[in-house]
């Protein structure tokens, strides 16, 4: 198993935990499960994205990442970086939040 599988493991670990950790939260704040399994979803999806993030700021991470963008041609730029890794749980938080305040 190489670094980048570890570490979509890790990410996998991580966004999984945080969802577990954020659903009772969640679901007592909001009142509607429907808005608390988003609301969870985007709390494990900032975990594991921000895993993945800290895995790229390592040596062996920030190799791979050259290596792909060399193959690839992708950007290699930190706002692009952090961008990708963490706007699938923002944008799942703000649905969330969103429902949230039109339900609520």
């Amino acid at each position: 198993m190489d670094g980048f599988e570890r570490a979509e493991r890790w990410q996998a670990a991580a966004t999984a935990v945080g969802t577990l950790l954020a659903i009772v939260p969640a679901a007592s704040v909001s009142g509607n499960i429907f808005v608390a399994i988003l609301a969870a979803l985007g709390a494990g999806s900032l975990a594991g994205g921000a895993v993945m993030l800290w895995w790229l700021r390592t040596p062996e991470g920030d190799a791979c990442l050259r290596a792909d963008a060399r193959i690839s041609g992708r950007s290699t730029k930190r706002r692009a970086l952090w961008l990708g890794n963490l706007s699938p749980g923002m944008v799942l938080m703000l649905l969330s939040w969103a429902l949230h305040m039109r339900v609520g």
